[in-house]
């Protein structure tokens, strides 16, 4: 009924993000019981949810990992041979892999990095290492394409090593799976790189150690659970340039660990994108510029049934463009023929449906064309984008829209994120959004929006950190509530200081969230240097944050500036230094009174308020039992 809560910018924290773009969100009344009800009733079943995180995570903690013991010798001559410059974090990412792997505990690691960004060469260093250990290694890809790539990868990379590494998918004959399975079960294949074929019932292996997953968001969670259960102390490595909501959501639960890499290879461009109607003579424009820098196209349409249209007008617009054609529909030998033309320059243009979403490498082709690019996923929109920009050549995305078709919010949305981006290494950010707009799921379960809707995609997080905490015995943290702090001066952010309103509320929602002094002031400092010297407002706003953060610690609800100093509220009467409060109000009843209904007042000492404030936060530090 259009009713308003306020609540002061320094207690912004108090409010979380619902993070959903669905309107049909039923409001509750203020005042009423409605909305802490539903909480409560969620609180029992994050309970369920989060006790089955922890004894999953408790049995892979439980577990002894494989004893690793790699030649590092040979490592080092593997590492060496690699012909591009390592980034910083690829670097950093195969230090912790290093580290995982000698480590007691199975490594369940997620590398999220762009398309392009080195993941493969993370994976290969991964694999050595438990190679060289005398254990088995294997590589799961959603599609045969990106099968067959990384087994060219593999084997160029590996050369000059005594590995055995072998390839297996659908295409596959049926003797020809045979002979492979029984090798695995008998140890003669050291690597296998393969589709979910791999997960078929009566594949075995003689000494699994690590399972790398690529492109996980195309994988089904029955799967990755399959894939956990063939061996349950084996280290698992997951690849992602846009890693789905759920997979999120458990490195950001610390369920998982996780390594970014964001830093983009050398000379490497940001791919152009735009939004546009896919008019003829635009379309006929962009091809023929692809064409005269003697550059390949790829030309993405979501369904089979849209190749026929799309073929016709081809012909009607070119007289001589030497295109071929991909679908899950050709047989292996078809779709392996036009790959291969395509990869050694004979076409110029290949027409696909998403097939060619995951792992393919050309570094010549550097426009994409995606038809309807509404039908696709958000993170499926970005990976289609990475196919092109594989090197230093601008690269080019055009996403073509029909004329008088409308759209709906949510699609716009996902259409303006893609055609807004900006920067390299975005795949973290895609991933982010995609967890707001799809909702991250029962990270344990199969549905997509699970319980979240219920109190939004921030609160549910907390509420979920919290109970575990809770179930782990680990100290309680109540964030249902936060200090009132009046000292009697103004603070904001001034208008004329930061212009940009959404950058002020971000600061204000940063600030507000703080929990530690020290993390307060180096906030202070990168924002001293991102805007200049603080004006007055906002210096204060700092003061009221300082004495916040002290008030939250020690369980005080409420600090009034009074015409004698200040005013504390206590929380309750079993706050831990209630001793020594009593003892210091014995000792200095100058300075220290204690007041009916669990108030106590700080009697200021000096005229200067700035002397005061700093007093009073030296008294409210001397309070804090150190850890």
């Amino acid at each position: 009924n259009d009713d308003k809560l306020l609540i002061p910018i320094s207690n912004l924290e108090l409010i979380s993000r619902y993070g959903f773009s669905d309107k049909k969100v039923q409001l509750d009344k203020l005042g009423l019981q409605n909305w802490q009800q539903k909480k409560a009733l969620l609180k029992n079943k994050i309970k369920e949810i989060a006790q089955e995180l922890i004894n999953t995570a408790a049995q892979r903690k439980l577990t002894n990992s494989i004893n690793l013991k790699p030649n590092f010798y040979e490592y080092d001559q593997f590492s060496s041979a690699f012909e591009f410059t390592e980034t910083s974090d690829q670097v950093r990412a195969i230090k912790q892999i290093e580290h995982d792997l000698q480590s007691e505990k199975p490594m369940d690691r997620l590398i999220c990095g762009d398309v392009g960004f080195g993941k493969t060469e993370i994976a290969m260093r991964a694999s050595f290492l438990v190679l060289s250990s005398g254990f088995q290694v294997v590589v799961i890809c959603p599609k045969v394409l990106l099968v067959n790539q990384h087994f060219e990868t593999f084997v160029k990379r590996f050369k000059g090593f005594n590995y055995n590494i072998e390839k297996i998918s659908r295409f596959e004959s049926y003797s020809e799976k045979k002979i492979i399975k029984d090798k695995l079960k008998l140890g003669l294949i050291d690597l296998i790189i393969g589709t979910h074929a791999i997960l078929s019932s009566d594949v075995s292996f003689k000494n699994l150690g690590l399972i790398i997953i690529d492109e996980e968001q195309s994988f089904g969670v029955e799967q990755k659970e399959k894939l956990k259960k063939l061996k349950p102390n084996a280290n698992i490595l997951t690849l992602s340039a846009t890693p789905i909501p759920r997979t999120l959501q458990s490195s950001l639960l610390n369920l998982r660990d996780i390594s970014l890499i964001k830093t983009p290879p050398v000379n490497r461009l940001n791919i152009k994108t735009y939004l546009m109607i896919g008019e003829e003579r635009l379309l006929k424009k962009i091809i023929e510029n692809e064409l005269k820098r003697k550059g390949q196209i790829f030309f993405v349409t979501p369904r089979i049934q849209d190749v026929l249209e799309l073929e016709k007008r081809f012909k009607k617009l070119f007289k001589n463009l030497n295109y071929s054609v991909i679908h899950s529909k050709l047989n292996s030998s078809t779709i392996d023929k036009v790959y291969n033309d395509f990869f050694s320059k004979k076409t110029d243009l290949l027409l696909s449906t998403a097939m060619i979403e995951s792992g393919l490498d050309i570094s010549n082709v550097n426009t994409i064309i995606i038809n309807k690019p509404y039908l696709f996923g958000l993170s499926q929109l970005y990976q289609l984008r990475g196919r092109v920009g594989r090197s230093s050549t601008q690269a080019y995305a055009y996403l073509l829209l029909e004329k008088n078709i409308p759209l709906t919010d949510n699609r716009m949305h996902k259409l303006n994120l893609i055609s807004k981006i900006n920067k390299l290494g975005a795949g973290f950010s895609i991933a982010a959004n995609d967890l707001d707009i799809r909702g991250s799921g029962n990270i344990i379960g199969a549905e997509q929006s699970g319980h979240i809707k219920e109190v939004g995609i921030e609160l549910y997080y907390k509420m979920l950190n919290e109970t575990i905490s809770e179930l782990k015995n680990e100290k309680k943290v109540d964030s249902d509530w936060s200090p009132s702090i009046n000292l009697g001066f103004s603070f904001n952010i001034p208008d004329n200081y930061i212009v940009n309103l959404d950058i002020r509320m971000q600061i204000y929602r940063r600030i507000s969230g703080i929990k530690e002094i020290q993390e307060l002031r180096e906030v202070i400092k990168n924002l001293e240097d991102r805007f200049g010297k603080f004006p007055n407002l906002f210096e204060n706003l700092f003061k009221i944050i300082e004495i916040k953060i002290l008030c939250k610690k020690l369980n005080i609800k409420r600090v009034d500036k009074s015409k004698f100093g200040y005013v504390m509220e206590l929380r309750n009467d079993q706050t831990i230094y209630i001793d020594k409060l009593i003892n210091i109000a014995k000792l200095n009843s100058e300075k220290i009174k204690l007041l009916p209904k669990s108030k106590v007042m700080y009697k200021s000492m000096s005229i200067e308020s700035d002397k005061n404030l700093n007093e009073f936060k030296v008294f409210l530090e001397s309070l804090i039992e150190p850890n």
